[in-house]
């Protein structure tokens, strides 16, 4: 390390040969100036004076050598132009290293691996020459052997030969070697390559398509390539040692996020089947909810205060004893096929189909404070939209459907119910058993609610009369509302 006043004499000789041969207001010299006036106050760094000294050398010419101090032999020609070329090379590297954060930055706010593919493509051509871009994984064949094959291709023209699914042996290539050493290629003359390795049926498909240089690189996960990303240009001798740094660097981070980017598309996907399955019978919001979850699904619940909902078809039992199988369940599934579109629209969950009945719950696995009034204004247009269930069932010999609602408001157990082998999100409790045996006491057309559900929207329902009934197993009379609408942002009755 050398002293502060060796520095000192070492920028004051420095400073006097720049000034004698450039604008004193040049940027190098002014950087030096400060340099030398801190340490003269005894606040130098000499690591960053050396950066400093350093970058004057790193951009001197190599003609009109001058020694410079210690820092051996240091050439000024040009030094403007210098600086300028010196500014270029590191705003060149400050584009790369920009350019390789925003890859992992894109992988880990969840983006497909094709994606981050799709922007390396759209973004690196001012880093790197490339006129297409490939990536080919290896894998084991059904047969045994080792496959290199092609997962993604993106090319700036449209004659693509090489596409995505080529596979190819990967024992005995060109590419096995690159695997082992897991070192970078570069072939400036694609067509010399293929006259010496005329099997090479890649190539071959390659140069047909118009590329005449190729850099590949192994992608490196744990130690092991896993697979290869290729840049081709269309254009003779268009790659050089320098690009190998970024392109390695490109594919450390690509094999890096791989496998992370894969596990989360598998996921995803997984999530986007059960959503469709569960959707079936939930919102999306409710779906959502439930995949959110952290960790596999287990048993147990907790206690929720919700609104069940129960319908059941009158008469349909007799009325099928006439129908064929087939009939009967073309006939079911469009009744509860409609009223499931009606449940998801206000929000609830089908929690079970029971022959011609169903139950819905409102308020599971998302609480809100409306779940009451939307269960009310949901058995409404439920009753509603019979109409259409019965015209689109017309002509199979059935008299008109009717259907009964009963509602039911309290404190339930909501969670996963049943077995390791078999879990199902469900309700359970005595409000769950006093919906069904008040849709018991209403005929068809009619919604019936019990006192706790009348509760909740008494502001804004609108019921025909009330009366105390003796429902089975309950020791006494339970008060029971006729809901025949319901007011404020629903606004809708019952026709």
């Amino acid at each position: 390390m050398t002293n502060r006043k060796e520095t000192i004499r070492y920028l004051k000789t420095e400073i006097s040969a720049l000034e004698s041969r450039m604008d004193e207001k040049n940027s190098l010299i002014v950087a030096l100036r400060d340099q030398l006036q801190n340490h003269e106050n005894k606040t130098g760094d000499e690591r960053r004076t050396q950066i400093f000294r350093r970058a004057a050398l790193d951009m001197v010419p190599d003609e009109s050598q001058r020694e410079f101090s210690n820092l051996g032999p240091v050439m000024i020609k040009d030094m403007g132009d210098a600086m300028v070329a010196l500014g270029t090379r590191l705003d060149h590297k400050f584009a790369e290293i920009n350019a390789l954060n925003e890859i992992t930055e894109r992988v880990n706010s969840g983006m497909f691996f094709s994606e981050v593919l799709d922007h390396v493509f759209d973004n690196f051509k001012t880093l790197i020459p490339y006129d297409r871009i490939d990536v080919a994984l290896i894998e084991q064949g059904k047969s045994g052997r080792t496959l290199v094959r092609a997962q993604w291709s993106r090319a700036e023209y449209e004659l693509v030969l090489l596409g995505k699914g080529y596979a190819t042996p990967l024992e005995g290539s060109s590419l096995q070697e690159i695997a082992n050493n897991r070192e970078p290629r570069i072939l400036n003359n694609l067509g010399e390559y293929l006259e010496s390795h005329p099997e090479s049926h890649s190539t071959r498909l390659m140069v047909k398509e118009g590329i005449q240089s190729n850099l590949t690189c192994p992608l490196v996960a744990r130690g092991t390539a896993i697979g290869f990303i290729f840049f081709s240009s269309c254009q003779p001798d268009a790659y050089r040692d320098q690009h190998i740094e970024l392109f390695s660097q490109v594919a450390g981070e690509l094999a890096l996020t791989l496998e992370k980017s894969s596990a989360y598309e598998d996921l995803y996907l997984r999530n986007e089947f059960i959503k469709k399955v569960f959707g079936q019978y939930v919102t999306n919001e409710v779906a959502e909810a439930v995949l959110s979850n952290d960790g596999p699904l287990t048993l147990g619940g907790d206690r929720r205060n919700i609104t069940v909902l129960m319908a059941d078809l009158r008469g349909f039992t007799p009325m099928s004893e006439k129908l064929s199988p087939e009939e009967v369940v073309d006939t079911l599934n469009v009744f509860l096929g409609t009223m499931t579109e009606v449940v998801m629209k206000y929000g609830g969950s089908i929690d079970n189909f029971i022959g011609d009945a169903l139950m819905a719950v409102f308020g599971v696995p998302v609480n809100k404070p409306n779940d009451a009034a939307r269960a009310v204004a949901c058995a409404v247009e439920m009753q509603n939209i019979m109409a259409a269930v019965n015209a689109e069932v017309t002509g199979r010999n059935l008299p008109e459907l009717t259907m009964g609602i009963g509602l039911s408001s309290g404190e339930a157990v909501a969670g996963n119910i049943g077995s390791e082998m078999r879990v199902k999100y469900s309700v359970i409790g005595s409000i769950v058993n006093l919906a069904a045996r008040i849709e018991g006491m209403a005929s068809g057309g009619q919604i019936f609610a019990s006192d706790p559900t009348h509760e909740e929207v008494r502001d804004i329902v609108r019921t025909a009369g009330s009366l105390n009934v003796q429902l089975k197993g309950l020791p006494r009379p339970v008060p029971i509302h006729e809901i025949v609408g319901i007011g404020g942002e629903y606004d809708i009755d019952k026709t």
